[in-house]
């Protein structure tokens, strides 16, 4: 017969690891999930948007900042290849800690390289589409992998459409880029890749602000270009391109909303383009992530998502350029800044 002392230790050997699973499982579910942010310096707001919109959504379904979910925001050196360093460090860092990072913008590829041999969850917010298609084989299928996100359709296109509709009679269009930014080079590839039809009647030249302001601005005269636009590097030298007097039609992927993008346009010559607000993305990227974190769909099931397109019209700059704006031009765009 057993006694009642060897009976309780036989009890105890049995329960205690369940119960210490139990305690395990308990102090997992009370710990904050960790979210890293990693950004660059992009004029004028780094992501900022992002970070904020992100946080109230996610506060709105009930994680609040400090009790359930732990921020971590970390922003790169500068905008440019130079910050893959810092990029990397922060992936290495983290990695075994986090429960999602939150990736902005072409950062995205370096970190990708990373969390790819992970299963650590990646969520792009936003990057272009054809930035997206380089690390994912579809946007518009679950990924059945750890990386999903926000993608901006900045379809190159529909710049060449616009540029036709406002300058009738142009022949040459330049996408200026910057070949140490890497968003500047993945973009060119889309413009490259487009059909005659697709490309309206234009002709388009490719010209690298690497090689320095002064000699764009003598390639612009020199090939006669009747309007240009680009990405990052087109816009961190926006001022000084305006003495060539060129139209800009452009794909603007700046950190704004429609409410402040008047307010980017007074020293340029920015006619007209599509941007997406960065806070959207904020907030569509928290949807996502509440729900990955609630259990009901994992990042694997999580197809991306397209941001909020809007087309504008500076009418401001167009008289300033004296380019008669037509009716139908008017119709096809969202806002007109006047």
């Amino acid at each position: 017969m057993t006694s009642p002392s060897r009976l309780w230790r036989i009890v105890v050997v049995v329960l205690m690891p369940m119960l210490l699973l139990a305690l395990a499982a308990s102090a997992s579910q009370r710990r904050p999930k960790e979210v890293v942010f990693i950004r660059y310096r992009i004029e004028p707001t780094y992501f900022a948007t992002v970070v904020r919109e992100f946080k109230a959504s996610m506060a709105r379904r009930g994680y609040q900042e400090g009790r359930d979910v732990r921020y971590i925001d970390i922003l790169t050196r500068g905008a440019d290849e130079s910050s893959i360093p810092d990029v990397v460090k922060a992936v290495r860092h983290h990695q075994n800690s986090a429960d999602m990072f939150i990736t902005c913008g072409w950062v995205s590829l370096p970190a990708r390289e990373i969390l790819k041999e992970t299963k650590v969850a990646q969520l792009f917010v936003p990057v272009l589409h054809s930035v997206a298609l380089e690390m994912l084989p579809s946007v518009t299928a679950p990924p059945n992998t750890n990386l999903s996100g926000i993608y901006l359709m900045y379809h190159p296109e529909k710049i060449l459409r616009l540029t036709r509709l406002l300058l009738p009679t142009s022949h040459h269009y330049a996408y200026l880029y910057d070949s140490r930014i890497p968003a500047d080079l993945v973009y060119k590839k889309a413009y490259e890749q487009l059909n005659p039809k697709e490309r309206h009647g234009l002709t388009l030249h490719y010209l690298d602000l690497a090689k320095g302001v002064d000699q764009t601005m003598a390639w612009l005269k020199r090939d006669n270009i009747d309007a240009f636009g680009g990405i990052v590097g087109v816009f961190q030298h926006r001022q000084a391109l305006a003495k060539s007097g060129i139209p800009v039609i452009t794909s603007y992927a700046l950190d704004i909303d429609q409410d402040t993008l008047h307010q980017y346009m007074d020293d340029d010559n920015i006619v007209a383009g599509l941007f997406n607000p960065f806070g959207y993305c904020g907030g569509q990227a928290a949807e996502m992530t509440a729900d990955i974190f609630d259990g009901k769909t994992t990042i694997e099931q999580t197809t991306p998502r397209r941001a909020k397109q809007i087309a504008f019209l500076n009418l401001r700059n167009a008289n300033k350029l004296g380019l008669p704006i037509s009716f139908d031009a008017l119709e096809a765009v969202d806002i007109v800044v006047k």
